[in-house]
C-alpha cells in the first residue's frame, strides 16, 4: 500500500513539472525586446533611382536585432508598400539572418513600382523588418516604419481585355500585353468597332480589381485620340468607333496621350502615317531612335495624334519614315497646305524660315492635331 501511495506521488509530481515546463516552452517564442528598430536610413530619407547604374544600391538598410527569451535562429524578412496603405499587400524584397541588407537599384526600382511608385514622382515608400523565429508556431514581429522617399524609372508591363480585341475577349486567357519602355506602353492588336465591342486596360494580369477605364485617364487630364472614345456601358470601357483593324496603340504616362496608328504591314513603319518632325514636337529635328511623332490615319482622310506642342517652335509634315533620316521621302510645309485649299488652325501660322515651316503659337501643352484630307482642314484641339 506504502509503495502505491509513493507511485501515485512520484506520477503527480512529474506530471506537475512537465506542465511547467511546457508553459516555459510556450514562453520561448515571446519577443522580450522593444528596441527591434531601423537604425538606417532614417525616416524621411530620399533617393533618385537611374537606370544609367542598376548595380548600385538603391536600398541599404540596417537595424537593431530582434530579442527572443531563448537562443533560436531568426529570419528577418524587408517589407515595403506604398505609404498610406499600411502594409495591406507588402512587396518583400528579400531575407536574410543578418542585421543589414543591401538592394540594387534594378531590383528596388521594380520591387517599388510593384507597390505603387509612380515613375519620375517623388513617392513616399514605406519599409519595415519582419522578424521570424525558428520555434514551430511563432508569430512574426515587426520593427517600426519608416518612409523613404523614393524617385523610381521605367514602368510596369500592363494588359488589356475585351470583346473590341478579339484575340483577347472578356477574360484571362490571353490578355494583350502593353509593354513599357521608359514610361510609355505599346501593344499591336486587332480592334473591332462594334457598340459592345469594349475593352479596358489592367495593371495586373488576371485581376479585374486593377482595371483602368475612360474616365480613369481624362480624370488625370490624358489627351485621347477622338478614335477612342467612352463606350457609355456600365463601367465606361474605352471603344474604338474608327475601322476594325489591327492598330498599335501607345500610351504615353510622361506627356498623358493615348494614340493610335494603323499597322497594315509587318515592317517597323507604316506606310499610311505622316511624321512630323521639328522643335515644336517632342522629338526636335531628329529622326534618332523614336523622336519623330507619327501622325496615324485613324480614320477614312483624317491623320490624328495627341502630343505636347512647344509654343513658338517650328515643324513640318513628312510623307515617309525608313527608320533613318527620311528628309528627302517627302515633305509638305505650311505654304503646300494653303496652295491645296487648306483651312488651317489660327494657332498654326507660316513661320517664314526659308522652308515656310508650320510655326505653333498656342500654349505649351499636350493638343490633339489633326489634317482631315476632306474637308480640308488643320486642327489644333
Amino acid at each position: 500500500m506504502k509503495n502505491t501511495f509513493k507511485i501515485f506521488m512520484a506520477t503527480i509530481a512529474f506530471v506537475g513539472i512537465s506542465s511547467c515546463t511546457d508553459e516555459n516552452n510556450l514562453k520561448i517564442s515571446e519577443p522580450t525586446s522593444d528596441t527591434f528598430s531601423i537604425k538606417t536610413p532614417l525616416n524621411g530619407d530620399s533617393i533618385i533611382l537611374s537606370e544609367a547604374t542598376p548595380s548600385n544600391p538603391g536600398l541599404s538598410l540596417t537595424w537593431n536585432p530582434m530579442d527572443y527569451t531563448t537562443p533560436a535562429v531568426i529570419t528577418y524578412t524587408v517589407e515595403i508598400a506604398k505609404d498610406g496603405t499600411d502594409f495591406a499587400s507588402p512587396i518583400e524584397l528579400g531575407s536574410t539572418t543578418n542585421l543589414y541588407a543591401t538592394y540594387p537599384t534594378a531590383d528596388f526600382n521594380l520591387k517599388c513600382l510593384m507597390a505603387g511608385a509612380v515613375p519620375f514622382v517623388q513617392t513616399a515608400i514605406n519599409v519595415r523588418v519582419k522578424s521570424t523565429s525558428g520555434t514551430v508556431g511563432a508569430q512574426p514581429v515587426y520593427s517600426n516604419s519608416i518612409i523613404y522617399l523614393v524617385t523610381a524609372f521605367g514602368c510596369l508591363n500592363q494588359y488589356a481585355v475585351g470583346q473590341g480585341l478579339p484575340q483577347s475577349g472578356w477574360n484571362w486567357n490571353n490578355p494583350r500585353t502593353l509593354l513599357c519602355d521608359n514610361g510609355v506602353l505599346t501593344m499591336t492588336a486587332d480592334f473591332l468597332n462594334g457598340t459592345s465591342d469594349t475593352f479596358r486596360f489592367f495593371t495586373t494580369s488576371g485581376d479585374w480589381s486593377t482595371g483602368k477605364n475612360y474616365p480613369y485617364y481624362t480624370g488625370l487630364n490624358y489627351k485621347i485620340v477622338s478614335t477612342l472614345v467612352n463606350a457609355g456601358d456600365g463601367d465606361q470601357n474605352f471603344r474604338n468607333v474608327g475601322p476594325a483593324g489591327k492598330y498599335k496603340l501607345t500610351i504615353d504616362s510622361n506627356n498623358k496621350t493615348i494614340n493610335v496608328a494603323p499597322r497594315t504591314t509587318t515592317g517597323a513603319f507604316e506606310p499610311t502615317s505622316n511624321w512630323l518632325v521639328g522643335a515644336a514636337t517632342p522629338g526636335g529635328w531628329s529622326w534618332s531612335g523614336n523622336n519623330e511623332t507619327e501622325l496615324g490615319l485613324v480614320n477614312t482622310g483624317i491623320y490624328e495624334v495627341a502630343l505636347k506642342l512647344t509654343s513658338d517652335n517650328t515643324f513640318r509634315v513628312f510623307l515617309g519614315n525608313n527608320g533613318g533620316d527620311s528628309w528627302g521621302l517627302g515633305d509638305r510645309n505650311y505654304p503646300w497646305y494653303v496652295t491645296n485649299g487648306y483651312t488651317i488652325d489660327s494657332e498654326l501660322i507660316n513661320a517664314n524660315d526659308g522652308d515656310s515651316n508650320f510655326k505653333y503659337t498656342g500654349p505649351t501643352g499636350v493638343r490633339l492635331f489633326k489634317i482631315n484630307t476632306i474637308t480640308k482642314v488643320i486642327s489644333v484641339d
